[in-house]
């Protein structure tokens, strides 16, 4: 009888061991899949890098432009009140000398004083309607956010702001492709802004241009 009472506390002390392990398996476990509340997670990454002077399309989530109807070649834009390559804006050469050096994509001129008219040169081979396509300048906005917007609210925020919508015009081949100008107002504070092209009131190019206040020097 002695003998039998052993076994069976023998045979109870090995179910509670085996019992009390499997518990602290189940606490270690539970301590193992513990979130993290420290962890930062990542900004999130745009995929426009906003580089000033580069003409750049809007695309959709592949990567893919979103229009291509309207589809822009290279441009030139200058200011009235500038002189670039050693050439004042004004004068008959300047024009001539920046096609000679071809219409561009990266590279443009970003740098623009208030109180200058902008021009604008489009090489394209669209023939569509020209009402269907819109020039704004407007204060500097992420891409996403300005898509979020109506045709009629990307004017207001550009009219608001001291800046201008140019009617598109089909390009003047006797005047290097020239589409039309836009006044950089006085009211405008300095800083970045963006120049928007627009298709049928929906984003198709943006470049990004820093506006400053001309020295009275």
């Amino acid at each position: 009888m002695k003998k039998k009472l052993l076994t069976i506390f023998a045979i109870f002390m090995c179910f509670t061991l085996v019992g009390c392990d499997l518990k602290d398996n189940v606490n270690s476990v539970k301590e193992d899949v513990k979130p993290n509340n420290n962890v930062v997670p990542s900004k999130e990454i745009s995929k426009y890098d906003y580089v000033d002077g580069k003409l750049i399309q809007i695309v959709d989530e592949e990567g893919k432009a979103k229009q291509t109807d309207f589809v822009i070649d290279g441009l030139i834009i200058v200011g009235n009140r500038h002189s670039y390559e050693g050439l004042d804006a004004e004068s008959g050469g300047l024009i001539k000398k920046l096609v000679e050096n071809g219409y561009k994509k990266e590279g443009l001129y970003s740098s623009f004083y208030l109180n200058e008219w902008i021009e604008f040169y489009i090489d394209t081979k669209y023939n569509g309607s020209v009402n269907d396509v819109k020039i704004l300048i407007t204060p500097h906005r992420k891409i996403e956010e300005l898509e979020s917007m109506s045709y009629a609210q990307l004017e207001d925020l550009a009219l608001s702001n001291g800046g201008y919508v140019i009617e598109y015009q089909v390009p003047d081949e006797e005047n290097y492709k020239y589409v039309g100008n836009g006044y950089a107002n006085m009211d405008y504070s300095e800083g970045k802004y963006d120049i928007l092209f627009t298709y049928k009131g929906k984003l198709a190019y943006f470049i990004v241009i820093n506006e400053t206040k001309e020295s009275e020097e």
